[in-house]
């Protein structure tokens, strides 16, 4: 018996491209935590904070024999993008981007950053549309005082794009509730 879906769930396996925001990283690692193990799909998991790496390696989470975990240097980025995109180009994958921010903080210093990491995003997002590949962004981020959202430290502002679903995540008490930012619903 193939086990229920639940609200976000659907969503994310609906979309494309997924932006999660949150203010708490280990919320967010407990949502993937919780949610990467539904996916029956090759999962590849860019983690530049490498929380997620230190859970499967404490043994906190179980490793999953269609996760493959990249945990990119500036030296094997290129490399790594690369082979990503050419096995979602043929099989429908998950491709999971934790965090934009590291993703920022990796390239710091190179010319025209921005620019930079939003073409590998819409490279990515592009090669997934075709096979129909979902590509979650995790963002750690905060409302300016002009209610545009921004990434924490760096005050960058967030991509905005309005093809991309937007997932709030917050904790209340021992539970993660998600709410999706770009529709009345809740998940």
């Amino acid at each position: 018996m193939e086990p229920k879906k639940t609200a976000i769930q659907n969503t994310l396996k609906q979309n494309t491209t997924n932006m999660i925001f949150y203010e708490d990283s280990f919320v967010k690692t407990s949502f993937f935590t919780k949610e990467i193990p539904n996916w029956e799909i090759p999962i590849f998991y860019f983690d530049f904070d490498l929380q997620y790496t230190g859970f499967v390696s404490a043994g906190v989470t179980s490793p999953l024999k269609n996760l493959t975990l990249l945990y990119p240097e500036i030296s094997s980025l290129r490399e790594d993008l690369k082979s990503v995109i050419e096995k979602i180009s043929k099989v429908k994958s998950l491709v999971i981007i934790d965090s934009l921010n590291g993703f920022f903080n990796l390239l710091e210093g190179k010319k025209d950053l921005g620019r930079l990491v939003n073409s590998f995003l819409i490279l990515l997002v592009s090669v997934a549309k075709h096979t129909k590949s979902t590509v979650i962004v995790g963002v750690l981020s905060k409302l300016n005082a002009d209610n545009k959202r921004i990434l924490y430290n760096t005050g960058r502002r967030v991509i905005e794009n309005e093809h991309f679903t937007k997932i709030q995540l917050t904790r209340s008490g021992n539970s993660i509730s998600t709410k999706v930012l770009n529709s009345d619903s809740a998940c």
